[in-house]
Formats: structure tokens, C-alpha cells, sequence
């Protein structure tokens, strides 16, 4: 995307309006600062560089690519993209109790409250009698949307208000599913892709288009004929770039191509005979190690971070189905050192302690971390 240039005619600060105005002032007035001409026409040039200011941000906001904040969703809603909301975060909570104990829908458990962080909590989403196991996992959804509810395993260890009968609660497994309202950023980048590309029916960029117009997802890949002609599967990703929840692949399922018996009308967005398959792409963490020499005067922690943030831009443009290559992965790492970005030299790299090329099978990979073997 190109540079936003501001027009010339908006351009101008107070002291140029002011300049130009003290150059029409009659040959025999004064035009020294403190003088009457001067004083009298100051506070009009100050108020024009205001009025030029205001309208630079007025022609701001009128295209998605500087548009900001609501103004931005006016423009997202004359096409038909709202911005994506919040969505929840949520998962299983095991319950430990006497049998016969009774868990209500509603009820409330959360994670401990510190000095630095409020609690988080979250509402069971169904009713369950304990069992003579006195062990029970009960669906529950973060009461706040967001990713501040996708907490790791043994966080939620509390009920909000006591349950006479239960000995313990706890996530034993990571709620997952919680994402943050879209940001600018990204919802701008969405309109403007909107815009270019043309709406045909059933183009891998509607698929795609489609998907990411579902609240929490962030990424979306459509696969072709993959399990024969008119088929079609599109592996997503949640805004975390995590793998997606069952709830929201049955959503972006509902949302393109509902599935219904045979005979009814399907409706949806598909193209009618498309076979759609929603499904979550997987994960692929790459490890990169090599034995490293580092510059003098740099800081080994922010130059690995900063090798880490290069690859990465390399293999997130890798689609699902192609190939990182490892020389591809040793050039991003070798230009840090014709850049002089903090290494003078290194050996041994492997990623994922090969040095081989990596096929991605419905996957999208991610550099975990970048290792130092050893630090010189």
C-alpha cells in the first residue's frame, strides 16, 4: 500500500499562512512582529493552520487505509464487514465432589485474584450430578470476552460462592477460543482486500473472505478437490493464531455452507453443489538452533528475538501445503550478518534439529524459538 501524501494545499503550518499574508500588507504598514498588521493578522493564520489540521484528519478517515476507530467501522459497514467482536473464551472445568453434589448452570468458578491481576471467571454452560467417581467435567465459558480467558491448565481453582460437596475445581486443559475485538489494523487491511478483489462465487479469495467475516477467526486457507470434485475444505485459525475451537469451526461452518439433510435448502454462501468442509489447521512449531557469534555491543536475547521475528515473516507466507525450505531459513539468518544486525557469525543451524526441507501438511508453522548453542 502506498504512502498516504497529504495534499499541498493542506500542508501548510501558521507560519507560512502568516508569511504569506504579511506579503499583502500595504508597502507603507509595518509588518514587524509586535506591530499592529502583524498582531491583527496572526491569530487568523493560527486559526487556518487549525481549520487545515482538521481537515487533514477529515480526509484521514475517509478511506479504510488511515480510517481509525468508529470512523472505521462506518466504512466497514457500507460494505457489509463489521468489524470482528470479542469472542469467548471457553473449555471443561473437573469438578471433585461427595456424590449426589448437584452443579447448577450459572454457577460461577475463577482463577485466583493477585496483587496485579483481577480474577477471571467463568459460568458453567450445564447442570451435572457428581457421580460415584466424585469427578465430573463441566462445559464453562469466561464471563469476559477476549484472550485474557484463554488461561493455562490450573488456573480456574476457586468457586465464586461456595458448593457444599465440592472438594476441588480446576482446567486441567487450557481454555482456548477467547479473542480480542478486531484492531484497526487488521479490520483496514480486511476492507481494503474487500474492495480489490473481485466477488465472484466460490474463488479461493471469497472462501477466505468469508471465514475471516466470522467473529474470531484469523486466518482461513481454502483447499480444493480435496476429497474429490466439488469439494472443498477451509482449515482456519483463531485471532491468536491458535488452533480453532469446535465452536468456531461450526460457526464459519454454519456461516458458509450449513449442514442440513438431505432435501433442505443448505443456504449459506457456497456455491450451490459445493461440498464445504470447515476444519482447524494445525500447528507447526519450528525450533531453530546454531551455534552463534554475536557482535560486540549487542544484546543476545534481542538479536535472537529479532532472528525469530525474520523467519517467522518468511514462513507464515508458506502455505499449508507447500514447503519451507531450509536454505530459504539459512538465508534469513545469514542476512543478519551482511546487515550487521547483531551477528558475526554462526554454524551448525538446524531447525528442528534437521537440516532438511519441511513439507506442510495442513499446517501453518511458527518459530517457537530461536536457540543459541553456543553464545560468543
Amino acid at each position: 500500500m502506498a504512502d498516504f501524501e497529504m495534499p499541498d494545499f493542506l500542508s501548510e503550518n501558521a507560519d507560512t499562512i502568516h508569511a504569506r499574508m504579511l506579503k499583502k500588507a500595504p508597502k507603507d504598514v509595518n509588518t514587524i512582529e509586535g506591530d499592529f498588521f502583524w498582531d491583527n493578522t496572526r491569530p487568523t493564520a493560527d486559526e487556518m493552520a487549525t481549520i487545515q489540521y482538521k481537515l487533514q484528519r477529515f480526509l484521514k478517515i475517509a478511506f479504510p487505509q488511515t480510517s481509525y476507530d468508529q470512523y472505521l467501522d462506518y466504512l466497514g459497514e457500507l460494505k457489509g464487514l463489521p468489524r470482528n467482536a470479542a469472542t469467548f473464551s471457553t473449555g471443561k472445568i473437573k469438578v471433585t465432589a461427595v456424590p449426589g453434589t448437584q452443579i447448577v448452570e450459572g454457577k460461577i468458578a475463577c482463577t485466583v485474584a493477585t496483587e496485579d491481576k483481577t480474577s477471571i471467571e467463568y459460568k458453567f454452560q450445564e447442570t451435572k450430578t457428581i457421580d460415584s467417581t466424585e469427578t465430573a467435567y463441566i462445559d464453562a465459558k469466561c464471563t469476559q470476552a477476549g484472550s485474557i480467558g484463554n488461561v493455562p491448565p490450573g488456573s480456574i481453582t476457586m468457586l465464586l460462592t461456595p458448593i457444599n460437596g465440592v472438594k476441588s475445581v480446576t482446567n486441567e486443559e487450557q481454555f482456548k477460543g477467547g479473542t480480542d475485538i478486531e484492531d484497526d489494523t487488521h479490520y483496514s487491511q480486511r476492507i481494503t482486500e474487500a474492495e480489490q478483489q473481485e466477488k465472484l462465487s466460490g474463488a479461493d479469495s471469497d472462501y477466505i473472505r468469508w471465514a475471516q467475516k466470522v467473529d474470531g477467526v484469523g486466518y482461513a486457507y481454502p483447499v480444493s478437490e480435496w476429497n474429490g470434485p466439488g469439494t472443498v475444505k477451509v482449515l482456519i485459525l483463531d485471532k491468536n493464531g491458535q488452533t480453532a475451537t469446535q465452536e468456531l469451526i461450526e460457526a464459519v461452518q454454519n456461516y458458509i455452507a450449513p449442514i442440513v439433510p438431505p432435501g433442505q435448502n443448505r443456504g449459506g454462501l457456497a456455491p450451490i453443489g459445493a461440498i464445504v468442509t470447515v476444519a482447524t489447521a494445525s500447528i507447526l512449531n519450528l525450533s531453530i538452533k546454531a551455534d552463534f557469534i554475536f557482535t560486540s555491543g549487542y544484546d543476545p536475547p534481542e538479536v535472537l528475538t529479532n532472528i525469530k521475528n525474520e523467519v517467522n515473516n518468511y514462513v507464515t507466507k508458506v502455505d499449508l501445503s507447500e514447503t519451507i525450505l531450509f536454505k530459504a531459513v539459512d538465508s534469513v539468518v545469514g542476512s543478519f550478518i551482511l546487515q550487521k544486525k547483531g551477528i558475526d557469525n554462526y554454524s551448525n543451524l538446524t531447525v528442528n534439529d534437521e537440516t532438511v526441507d519441511i513439507t506442510l501438511n495442513e499446517q501453518v508453522a511458527v518459530v517457537n524459538e530461536v536457540v543459541a548453542n553456543g553464545v560468543s
